[in-house]
Order: C-alpha cells, then structure tokens, then sequence
C-alpha cells in the first residue's frame, strides 16, 4: 500500500473571502443543502462527491490573490464546486486534484463559469510537475486537508466524525481566517 496525499482543492482569484462564502452557501442551497452546525455527522462512501448527503468545507484566507476552499475527504473529484463558484462569483476558479496513490496530478481552470483549460500528468515525474504548476501559479495550502483545518478549529465548529482530533499540545498551525462550513441535505417537510 502506498501512503501519500490524495485530495483535491478549489482556488478563487480575485475574490473576498466574505463573497467566497456567500457564493458557496449559495452553491450548496441550490443543491438543496442548508448550512448545519452539528457534529458527528458520518462520512459517506459516495463515490459521486455531488450526491453526499453532507458536505463539509474549510476556507482558507486569501494568500497570493487566492482563496483555497478544501473538501472533506480527500477526494479528487470536486463535484462542481470550482464551476459553480466561477459562475457565481464570475471570476477565475482552478481546481487542483493531486494523488500519490494514482501517481498523477491534473487542474481545470473556470473562467466565468465556463472551462478554460485543464492540464495534468501521470508520468513517473509527476510530483515535481505538480509542484512547478504550484509555485509559477502561486496556489496557496498545498497539501493542507480539510480535517486538519476542521480539528485546529476546535469543538464549536463542525467536524464529521472522522475528523483528526488534537492529541497533547500539538495543533496544526493554520492562519488566522480559516473558516469550515458543513452543509447537509435538507430534510423535505411532510406535505400539510
């Protein structure tokens, strides 16, 4: 079995960090998810990310013109959250799906909602591919895993069950501004 990162990672150009929010609030009620606070919802297995009954999200504060939103986990799919926020927000919008396990890395780029291009690699030199796209188009948090994010915010915030927790005194250093948002499906109310 080989260990590495596997995840993947939305990034929002020239956007606020309150807009960010809002569009991706936004974005999840018009998948009929509302905003939850509570904790110990179980992960899903969903193979399809867009058809999680909950999705959970940590935002982090704009570094180098960008606004990294980090799913729960680790998948490389994004199920149309890069898209969506391109569109609401009309700006520019990358996802970036990283995996040592594949031994590949591959990025799409949203332009107002519409795709403008998308690139990647699957040969033996995959990681330092990667990690050249990372540094020329200065994408912030590399490697940072929404868990890490959700587990450093303490017990007020959402956190799935699977979430890490903070064993002794050490805690994950995260920059001041990170936000995680949890969304669940909305339950339909009982015809009157």
């Amino acid at each position: 079995m080989k260990l590495g990162f596997d995840f993947g990672t939305v990034y929002v150009r020239d956007a606020t960090f309150a807009d960010v929010e809002s569009a991706l609030v936004e974005l999840m009620g018009e998948a009929e998810r509302l905003p939850t606070h509570e904790r110990g919802l179980e992960p899903t297995p969903d193979l399809s990310i867009a058809s999680k009954p909950v999705r959970s999200f940590a935002l982090m504060p704009q570094r180098d013109g960008w606004i990294a939103v980090l799913e729960d986990g680790h998948a490389l799919d994004d199920g149309g959250v890069a898209e969506g926020l391109s569109d609401l927000l009309q700006t520019e919008a990358l996802h970036f799906a990283y995996s040592d396990s594949e031994g590949s890395w591959s990025f799409v780029r949203f332009w107002q909602g519409q795709p403008l291009e998308a690139g990647g690699t699957d040969d033996e030199d995959y990681d330092t591919a990667a990690l050249e796209f990372i540094q020329t188009q200065s994408l912030p948090y590399f490697g940072v895993y929404y868990e890490e994010v959700a587990a450093a915010a303490g017990a007020d915030a959402p956190a799935l069950a699977g979430s890490l927790s903070i064993v002794g005194d050490i805690v994950p250093n995260l920059p001041i501004g990170s936000e995680v948002l949890t969304f669940q499906r909305s339950r339909k109310q009982p015809a009157r």
